[in-house]
């Protein structure tokens, strides 16, 4: 293996808390939420992960905190999901079903935060974490990182050191989200991150095929088994770059008043987890760790916890109303060990993909099983993802060709069906569609009711597809009206990446405007 020692960081001298106001002098804390990108929640060692050294800097705040067993996405795409923790809503009633741009009718996260004292910064992906471009209305300082910087651990300890010397300029507690870009694709060793120059910064330990193993929602070939080596590989390099930021913390002398929570935007960027409903595809770490506040090393196994949730905990915490419209529940009454048994199941979905390809699904978790309903499962149309180009699906579409089973799998990964139930006391990786069971049928109708309830209370714009999901004809007639509205999106929205289905972006001028008037209409 190959080992690289990570510099000590000059950069930090002299430190942080010479300028900062005194420990304790603001009875709000300061707030440090940190992102990993695209990375399924049991790649890490505090979530199961097997491959030793794997992750040792978010495992040590799980050492020195508390993680949630049962914490979710709210959907599996970066642009909506990462809002979700800003907004408290979800995508659908939030008006963020895609990447482009949402002038929204009340308050963010950020905005709260910084019009009531705290210095708001955000570190990578700015774009992807605000609902406009207009980035001075979220944050004090942003940062955007182009190139092989993105993955590189000093980096990032350097921009948030920034962050640092700006609230201890303007003396105020701190907001800051930093985004690490790993695992995002291209992985470490890629072809296609080589040839862009994203593997000049490696990771400390290089790991092996022989280090890791192909997960059971995916077929078994030594080229699956490359592309899960450098997924590792970048998840470590992800890790490093959380321990330079912990670091840069530590020598501040803020870490006793400094509140963090760490989270993944969703699962891998491969099949059957980014871009899907299924359990690898939106639960997530939920690390926190708040010295004096959380005791270290505890595991709450008993409640579900979602994005939504974020905002109002943050709210919570600092001391400050939650506006109407937020739909989470704060987190805080549970970190002091108080039950909360209405917190049995989590309402999740997928609209858009990062194209503007509509996909509309629903799901319901709860812990022990998950029901998935495909509103463009009718038959007649074929899925598409950031997956469909990336090597595993390629390698799964070729051994398609000459492998029944696996032929089976790919088919349903591009066709699905209407409805899907699960069984995860058994089947942890969704891979047994138990739809037809009967001896499920009467824990489906349950299902099938919380799901409608949710959608009601929600306002969802697919309720009138969820109630046509017996009659393939009326359901596709709304599926094609549906994509039909997203390639107007596609086509008149700005854009938060330079292309989408449409083509390119660069003429969309539009900021999609939320309000009564629209909500739902999608």
């Amino acid at each position: 293996m190959n080992i690289k020692v990570r510099r000590i960081l000059f950069c930090l001298a002299p430190l942080v808390a010479l300028s900062l106001p005194a420990a304790g002098a603001s009875e709000k804390p300061n707030i440090l939420f940190i992102t990993m990108d695209d990375m399924n929640y049991d790649s890490i060692g505090s979530y199961g992960s097997e491959i030793p050294n794997i992750s040792p800097h978010i495992d040590s705040l799980a050492e020195e905190g508390m993680r949630f067993e049962y914490a979710y996405n709210q959907t599996s795409s970066c642009v909506p999901s990462r809002n979700t923790y800003q907004n408290g809503r979800y995508p659908h009633s939030s008006g963020m079903l895609s990447f482009y741009n949402v002038e929204a009718d009340f308050q963010t996260l950020p905005e709260i935060l910084k019009n009531s004292g705290y210095y708001t910064a955000c570190i990578n992906k700015p774009r992807d974490t605000s609902m406009t471009d207009d980035y001075d209305q979220y944050w004090d300082l942003s940062v955007i990182m182009k190139g092989p910087v993105k993955r590189h651990d000093e980096y990032y300890a350097e921009k948030f050191k920034k962050a640092l010397d700006g609230a201890a300029k303007a003396g105020e507690p701190f907001y800051c989200v930093v985004n690490i870009a790993d695992p995002h694709k291209p992985f470490y060793n890629d072809p296609k991150g080589i040839e862009q120059g994203f593997d000049t910064y490696g990771p400390s330990t290089e790991f092996s095929v022989a280090d890791v193993s192909i997960p059971p929602f995916l077929p078994e070939h030594p080229e699956i088994l490359e592309e899960m080596r450098n997924y590792y590989n970048s998840v470590k390099r992800g890790d490093d770059c959380v321990g330079a930021v912990l670091d840069v913390l530590e020598q501040s002398g803020y870490a006793d008043d400094t509140l963090i929570l760490f989270i993944s935007d969703h699962g891998m960027p491969l099949p059957f987890a980014k871009s899907s409903l299924y359990p690898d595809g939106l639960r997530t770490p939920w690390i926190v760790k708040w010295p004096g506040k959380v005791s270290a090393g505890d595991v709450d196994s008993d409640h579900m916890v979602s994005a939504i949730d974020f905002m109002p905990t943050i709210l919570d915490i600092a001391g400050l109303p939650v506006p109407d419209g937020v739909q989470g529940k704060s987190t805080l009454p549970l970190m002091e060990g108080q039950a909360d048994p209405s917190r049995s199941f989590v309402f999740a979905e997928f609209n858009d993909n990062a194209g503007g390809k509509s996909f509309p699904m629903r799901a319901i978790h709860t812990k022990d099983f998950v029901y998935i309903f495909n509103a463009w499962g009718t038959g007649q149309n074929e899925f598409s993802s950031a997956a469909t180009w990336h090597k595993s699906e390629n390698v799964m579409k070729r051994m398609a060709k000459k492998n029944p089973e696996v032929a089976e799998r790919y088919n349903f990964l591009i066709n699905r069906c209407v409805e899907e139930f699960y069984d995860l006391r058994t089947d942890p990786h969704a891979l047994n569609n138990l739809i037809d069971d009967p001896d499920y049928q009467e824990t489906i109708d349950q299902f099938r009711e919380r799901l409608a309830e949710s959608m009601s209370e929600t306002g969802d714009y697919l309720q009138e597809a969820f109630a046509e999901r017996e009659d393939m004809d009326a359901l596709q007639e709304i599926f094609l009206a549906l994509d039909a509205n997203a390639l107007e999106r596609a086509e008149t929205y700005q854009w938060k990446r330079y292309k989408n289905r449409a083509g390119g972006t660069g003429k969309n001028d539009k900021v999609f405007q939320l309000g009564e008037d629209n909500i739902g209409q999608f």
